[in-house]
C-alpha cells in the first residue's frame, strides 16, 4: 500500500500496469508476447473499486467486458425461477469475471464483492480494437473460459462425495488457489460465511459448521472467526482422497 505522504512522482513511478503487475502470471496478459501486453495495458481501465456487498455487475445487464480482480475476493450468483440464490463460484486475485455475458452478450449471473476489491476492466468494445492488434488474445480469453468451464465439470463431480469430502476438498482448493497467487496456502483467511460455502457446496451451512468442528477435533485445522489454518494438510489430503 502506497503511504498517503508518498510524492505524486513516486507514486508514478511504482504504478502498477499489465507488464509489472505480480499477478500477470494468472491474469490475461499470462501467453501473450510483451508487445501484446503493452497493447493491453493501453486499453484496460485500472483501480476500479466495490466495497464488501456492492455488485461488479447485475444478472440481465449488457455484457461489460471482460474483469479481473487484482485485490480481494467476490462470489458469482445465479438465480432460479423463484429468486433463489445459486453461489456459482468464488473469485479470488488474478482470476477473471465477465465470460458469463459473452455468449448472449448479456450477463447471466450477478457478481458480488465478498470485501472490499479492486479490479481491472477491459470493456467489451475494447476487447474488438484489441483482438485487431493482440492475436494472441483470442486464444488466452478462450483458453480462460475453458478453465473455468473445467472447475465447474469438476464441482459437478465433487456433488456425488459426502458432505466431508466436499468441504476438505474446497479448503485445499483455496489452499492452493491462494498458494499460485503467492499467499500462504497453510494460513488464510475465509471471506466467505458458512452459509455461501454451503450454498456453492449444495450443503446445508449447519452441516458447513459442523464438518469445521470436525475437522478442528481431528486437528487437521485451526478456525478463528473467519481465519483458518491448516494444521495437518496431508490429513486433509487423507480424508479427502479416502
Amino acid at each position: 500500500m502506497i503511504d498517503s505522504t508518498t510524492s505524486a512522482s513516486s507514486a508514478t513511478k511504482k504504478a502498477v500496469t499489465c507488464a509489472n503487475c505480480n499477478l500477470d502470471n494468472l491474469c490475461i496478459p499470462k501467453g501473450l508476447s510483451r508487445s501484446e501486453v503493452g497493447e493491453l495495458a493501453l486499453l484496460v481501465n485500472r483501480n476500479n473499486i466495490r466495497q464488501k456487498g456492492e455488485a461488479i455487475y447485475h444478472a440481465g445487464s449488457p455484457f461489460r467486458g471482460i474483469i479481473a480482480l487484482r485485490s480481494g475476493s467476490a462470489k458469482l450468483l445465479s438465480f432460479d425461477s423463484n429468486g433463489n440464490e445459486l453461489v456459482v463460484d468464488f473469485i479470488l486475485p488474478g482470476e477473471l469475471l465477465g465470460f458469463d455475458g459473452v455468449s448472449s452478450q448479456i450477463h447471466n449471473c450477478t457478481a458480488i464483492a465478498l470485501e472490499t476489491v479492486n479490479y481491472c476492466h477491459l470493456p467489451a468494445y475494447k476487447i474488438e480494437i484489441l483482438a485487431v492488434n493482440t492475436p494472441g488474445l483470442t486464444q488466452v480469453l478462450m483458453q480462460r473460459s475453458c478453465d473455468q468451464f473445467d472447475a465447474q465439470v469438476q464441482k459437478m463431480m465433487l456433488s456425488r462425495r459426502s458432505a466431508e469430502e466436499r468441504v476438505a476438498c474446497f479448503i485445499l482448493h483455496i489452499s492452493d488457489r491462494l498458494s499460485m497467487r503467492g499467499y500462504s496456502e497453510l494460513e488464510f483467511r475465509l471471506s466467505m460465511s458458512r452459509e455461501e460455502i454451503g450454498n456453492y457446496l449444495g450443503i446445508a451451512h449447519e452441516t458447513v459448521s459442523r464438518i469445521i468442528h470436525l475437522f478442528q477435533a481431528r486437528k487437521l485445522i485451526e478456525v478463528k472467526s473467519k481465519q483458518l489454518k491448516i494444521t495437518d494438510k496431508k490429513g486433509l489430503i487423507n480424508f479427502y482422497a479416502n
